[in-house]
């Protein structure tokens, strides 16, 4: 896979999964069948978020990158610095 830019916001009721990465970022599976990583801030640990997390929702109903703080279910809360679309590299 290839990482490619990403718009700076997705709406959250597109995302139907997380998984967190060993290089401390989520990868977000869209209901479209894309699927994001989403860079955190340094402060935060990719593994808080095992289990999902929650977002205080806006009037817009997307999550965008340095607005919207990601609250795991174990009290860690961070910020989105990034978000990439992960698409299949041609050889």
């Amino acid at each position: 896979y290839r990482e490619v830019e990403h718009d700076d916001c997705v709406r959250v009721d597109n995302i139907l999964g997380v998984q967190p990465t060993t290089d401390n970022r989520l990868l977000l599976f869209m209901e479209n069948h894309n699927v994001l990583a989403a860079s955190l801030d340094r402060e935060c640990t990719a593994r808080a978020f095992y289990s999902g997390f929650y977002v205080e929702r806006n009037d817009d109903g997307r999550l965008c990158v340095r607005r919207d703080l990601l609250q795991s279910r174990a009290g860690t809360s961070c910020s989105v610095e990034q978000l990439t679309r992960l698409v299949a590299a041609n050889n």
